[in-house]
């Protein structure tokens, strides 16, 4: 703060030095009785630093009321961004429909799918995702409407391939394969 007004002083053709300009300037601060605060008592008045959300942390809790947060610090900053982005609040419940949706078997995703193509805001990330839901929006429904599910069978073609890669280069498809049956049974 000083140094810009030393800076100032110097623009409009001050020729001292800097020790001398410092002198006179606590000189008047003494005179006129003017307080200026410190380096060390503006980092003490500073807002407390908050760890922002992980996109993890984020994604997670955008489907879920503040309240129920447990860690006070991650509350807090989601409801920090809750207050100060617009479409976040919109966003959320959203997601807390969609979720239900998925969870109970019941509603309607072509009224979401709608909505998201027709808000006012610029939900880049939603529409694409609605997009894409269109895209295949039969095999949509039957996922939220079917109990049925192919989890199963993506955790053990999940399971397969991490054993492929560990095996990567390593040895022949015989050696492969009684790995891959051995992993089954424990």
């Amino acid at each position: 703060m000083m140094k810009d007004i030393i800076d100032e002083i110097y623009e409009l053709g001050y020729k001292g030095s800097r020790t001398q300009a410092y002198h006179n300037i606590n000189l008047i601060k003494e005179e006129f009785e003017i307080y200026t605060p410190d380096f060390a008592q503006i980092q003490k008045s500073r807002i407390p630093y908050i760890k922002p959300l992980s996109s993890r942390k984020l994604a997670k809790y955008i489907g879920c009321c503040p309240t129920v947060i447990k860690d006070p610090d991650d509350r807090k900053y989601l409801q920090t961004l809750l207050d100060n982005i617009s479409e976040l609040p919109v966003i959320q419940k959203l997601v807390q429909i969609f979720s239900t949706m998925i969870r109970t078997g019941r509603g309607n995703i072509n009224r979401r799918i709608e909505f998201i193509k027709r808000s006012k805001y610029k939900m880049v990330g939603l529409t694409t995702f609605a997009n894409g839901l269109l895209r295949d929006i039969k095999a949509v429904k039957n996922g939220i409407h079917m109990s049925w599910s192919n989890g199963a069978v993506e955790g053990h073609v999940n399971r397969i391939k991490s054993i492929k890669r560990q095996m990567y280069g390593r040895a022949c498809f015989d050696l492969l394969r009684k790995k891959v049956i051995l992993s089954q049974t424990g």
